[in-house]
């Protein structure tokens, strides 16, 4: 079927391109024929993998490779098994948390179907009959009644006070009231589309009967369904992970090899300068790194729990520390998500309704006319009290009573005195709505809709206790305050009644006659309000150097009014939903940077808005609830969904979930985002450094010709206490001062910059320099010859020369993790301190380090020997300038940036 423009077409065109009977519906056979021919009305799955293939692409990784290849070599060249098992045992907790990761993201799709409707009332051959939703095709006539949830894309042929809840497609927080009338503009957004029903909305209220037009795939939510299944696309952080790991593999594998070449050059045994090659490229290459990184990640995604920021993937905590904009929905994110009325326009005074009560600054409010304003809001209102307590009904009614509730007017109390006898129901054209109830002595007319025609209907007006005619001038001033409310974001009702002596026979056919002759009460201003916390949050995020905008399904005007009371119209102007239409992505990526708003937009709007800005080299949050932010969440870099009204669908496809639906956890999130960047940053470097320490001494030793300063089994010792636990006490950082107030890190910006690698090469020289110091004044000690003069590059002397060498670099590198604590400021200052688990850490391996040099049996593992006070002597007079100069160079910022 051609694709056409529903909501353009009349009933009978609609009918006619259908080819389909309005009254009798399809038959069976042809019902069969486009079922063959359309397929089921369910979503469109991809083939997924399986959950083992899904386990084995975990492995599917450079850096992986290489620490598989690290864990052959140490077992088969070295015999160190319980080493190469460390790292097997490392690779495989990192696949397990990744597999879980990406099995739960492909229950999106699965969640995306719960939206589905089980089961739909259609009329086949001119019978009702209730089948599963999965069998409807185009052309199907389906009955529908409040409560349903809407089985198809359908075109509305009859309603009677039909309401739909389209927020999860939409966002729109107000139900929309529907009609069967043909709409003119092609491009109108799916929030007005308002003679249009469609799969996965909710009827409210009211009864409708529509024609199916799309299933399946070809339905809205099918589209969306076809979004959220694009592949994963990977975070900065791996990306960065990635390129760090060839980097290492690449430079390890050619230092190695010179140092297999200078060795043999230098008349080492072939045996001994290979296990010390293939040792130091294992031991450079820090297969710690996957392992810390997850821990730290864990850790971090711990304590966000515990701010209800709930992070359903661990790369995604880093991410969303690099954010550069926030798009975020508004209604549930930036507002409460619950209509509340809080302006009554009353005696010609505007007053406020605040916590529960009326703020009286420049009047008294008239309690008769009060009661009457709320007496015709209550009683010309559907909406009630369900069994638990809870209201139920139309947003906006639901408001009206909640603001009864409020100020002490229960509505089943004015029941109970007025029951209704009547009513001419609500529907879009007339724009409001009638109720007929009894009396003292007679029957009253009560009167609620649209300002603009109420009060054409209306002579009088209730003022200060007294009914007064109604002049021209006082219904201009009473419309001027409607405008002014209505540009304030006001969603604005207006209330009348009048006296009847006769209950009339049918109100809904003599609706001109009972709805004339009114008084007019006042109006009540209506909105959804913005979360206190709100307002707040942006500001922290502007210092932070984080733009935030609002996409919304809402009207401009709406939304536009929100974004004033929050602040955040400042960030720049407003595009509408049209407008986006007509542009590419391209056009948009060049105005992006100036939208602050972003109102009555679609699902393809939000993914056009999330590309355009990554387009710019933005990294790009997007939050949402409803089943229309599912794609853009999903294509943001940090997809953010909310815990409480946020549907499941969204929830799946998002990288976090805010368990309490907080903007400001946002905020909170992305500093603890920042944190644990800062910390990865530090111990990467450190580990980085320390491993080019290990490289250096064993490549000048060779290269100069020196004695072997350390044995395989020694570098092995090295990289694992100091890639242990200083390196995961770096991981849980304290936060830097300013951690907010300086602006995010630049997209692309990578680990090791040139800055940092010559950081890290300087730094690891200055260690690889003590170390070397100090080894060759020992064998000046021992006496013992510089140069390598014995193939096998040993004995009892030299032993000892090289457990001084051997505990120079696990000590000055111990030490060097302080200068990744304070990054900026000298390591003999009180902020070394604030880190106690670094401390800690230290202290630690230190002791393990002095238990392998005088625990007997040990000594012969790690061929060291005891140290007297003379070989501590030597150690740290070389350990403490080397530290010195590191801390001068960096403190000063001579060589490069942390």
């Amino acid at each position: 079927m051609e694709k056409r423009v529903w909501h353009t077409e009349t009933i009978d065109e609609a009918a006619a391109a259908l080819d389909t009977n309005l009254e009798d519906g399809l038959s069976e056979g042809e019902a069969r024929h486009r079922l063959a021919e359309y397929g089921p009305n369910t979503l469109e799955e991809r083939k997924k993998r399986s959950a083992f293939f899904l386990f084995l692409g975990q492995f599917n990784d450079f850096m992986i490779w290489v620490l598989i290849a690290a864990a052959f070599v140490s077992s088969v060249v070295l015999r160190e098994v319980v080493d190469s098992l460390a790292i097997v045992a490392i690779l495989f907790i990192n696949a397990i948390l990744g597999f879980i990761q990406e099995y739960r993201a492909e229950r999106a799709l699965e969640a995306l179907k719960k939206l589905a409707a089980p089961q739909s009332r259609v009329v086949r051959d001119g019978a009702e009959k209730e089948l599963p939703a999965s069998e409807l095709v185009p052309g199907d006539v389906i009955m529908l009644e409040g409560g349903d949830i809407i089985p198809a894309d359908s075109r509305l042929t009859v309603v009677g006070a039909f309401l739909v809840d389209e927020a999860p497609l939409t966002g729109e927080s107000v139900a929309s009231t529907k009609m069967v009338d043909p709409i003119a503009n092609p491009d109108i957004p799916h929030g007005d589309r308002d003679n249009m029903a469609y799969m996965g909305t909710t009827a409210v209220a009211g009864r409708a009967r529509a024609t199916v037009v799309d299933t399946g795939p070809r339905t809205e939510m099918g589209k969306i369904a076809e979004m959220i299944q694009t592949e994963e696309e990977k975070t900065p952080l791996q990306i960065e992970l990635d390129r760090v790991g060839r980097t290492i593999a690449i430079l390890v594998l050619i230092i190695a090899a010179i140092i297999f070449v200078s060795g043999l050059l230098r008349g080492f045994e072939l045996a001994l300068i290979l296990l010390a090659s293939v040792s130091l490229a294992v031991a450079a290459i820090p297969e710690g790194l996957p392992a810390i990184v997850t821990i730290t990640l864990a850790l971090g995604v711990q304590r966000m729990a515990r701010q209800n920021a709930i992070v359903r993937k661990l790369y995604a905590v880093e991410t969303l520390g690099s954010t550069t904009v926030i798009n975020t929905d508004k209604t549930g994110t930036l507002t409460i998500n619950r209509m509340t009325a809080e302006k009554l326009y009353l005696d010609g005074h505007v007053f406020d309704v605040e916590d529960k009560k009326i703020i009286q600054e420049e009047a008294e409010v008239e309690e008769e006319d009060l009661l009457s304003l709320l007496t015709i809001a209550l009683l010309s209102n559907d909406a009630r009290h369900g069994k638990d307590g809870k209201l139920i009904g139309d947003p906006t009614e639901t408001a009206l009573i909640r603001l009864g509730d409020d100020l002490g007017y229960p509505k089943e109390k004015l029941e109970a005195e007025h029951t209704r006898v009547d009513e001419i129901p609500f529907d879009s054209s007339r724009k409001r709505m009638t109720t007929i109830n009894r009396a003292d002595g007679g029957f009253l007319v009560l009167t609620k809709g649209a300002p603009e025609l109420v009060l054409p209907r209306s002579l009088h007006e209730r003022y200060a206790g007294e009914n007064r005619w109604l002049s021209s001038d006082r219904r201009e001033e009473i419309l001027g305050v409607n405008n002014r409310l209505a540009s304030e974001g006001y969603r604005t009702l207006a209330f009348a009644y009048r006296a009847i002596q006769e209950r009339p026979r049918e109100a809904i056919k003599a609706e001109e006659e009972i709805e004339r002759d009114l008084i007019f009460i006042g109006i009540i201003g209506l909105t959804d309000p913005p979360r206190p916390e709100v307002p707040p949050a942006i500001e922290t995020a502007k210092q932070a150097g984080i733009r935030v905008a609002m996409v919304t399904g809402d009207h401009k005007l709406t939304a536009t009014a929100v974004a004033e009371k929050i602040g955040l119209l400042e960030n720049g102007g407003v595009l509408t939903g049209v407008e986006l239409e007509e542009m590419s992505v391209e056009d948009l990526a060049r105005v992006v940077d100036k939208i602050g708003v972003y109102a009555r937009v679609d699902p393809s709007h939000k993914v056009k808005i999330v590309n355009a800005l990554k387009s710019n080299g933005e990294v790009v949050a997007m939050t949402g609830d409803g089943v229309n932010d599912a794609p853009a969440v999903k294509q943001a870099d940090i997809g953010i969904s909310m815990g409480q009204v946020g549907t499941d669908v969204t929830k799946e496809a998002s990288d976090m979930i805010l368990a309490d639906d907080n903007f400001a956890t946002i905020v909170r999130a992305v500093r603890e985002g920042r944190l644990i960047f800062d910390n990865l940053k530090k111990f990467i470097l450190f580990l980085l450094s320390a491993n080019a320490s290990e490289v250096l001494t064993m490549f000048i030793a060779l290269i100069v010709g020196l004695q072997l300063p350390l044995l395989p089994i020694q570098i092995l010792w090295i990289n694992l206490i100091t890639d242990g636990f200083p390196a995961l006490a770096l991981g849980v950082d304290v936060p830097a001062p300013g951690l907010m107030e300086r602006p995010p890190r630049r997209a692309g910006e990578a680990i090791l910059a040139r800055s940092r690698l010559i950081r890290i090469v300087w730094q690891g020289f200055w260690l690889a320099l003590a170390t070397l110091l100090a080894f060759i004044v020992s064998l000046i000690v021992s006496d013992v010859p510089l140069l390598a003069t014995r193939a096998q590059g040993g004995g009892a002397l030299v032993a000892i020369s090289q457990t001084v060498a051997f505990t120079t670099l696990v000590t000055i590198q111990l030490l060097h993790a302080l200068n990744y604590r304070v990054a900026t400021t000298t390591i003999f200052s009180k902020e070394v301190l604030r880190n106690k688990l670094l401390l800690i850490a230290i202290a630690g391996s230190f002791i393990l380090q002095l238990a392998i040099i005088y625990i007997p049996f040990l000594q012969p593992i790690f061929n060291t020997r005891p140290l007297g006070a003379i070989e501590w002597l030597i150690i740290f007079a070389f350990i403490i300038p080397a530290l010195v100069i590191i801390d001068v160079t960096k403190t000063r910022n001579v060589i490069g940036e942390f």
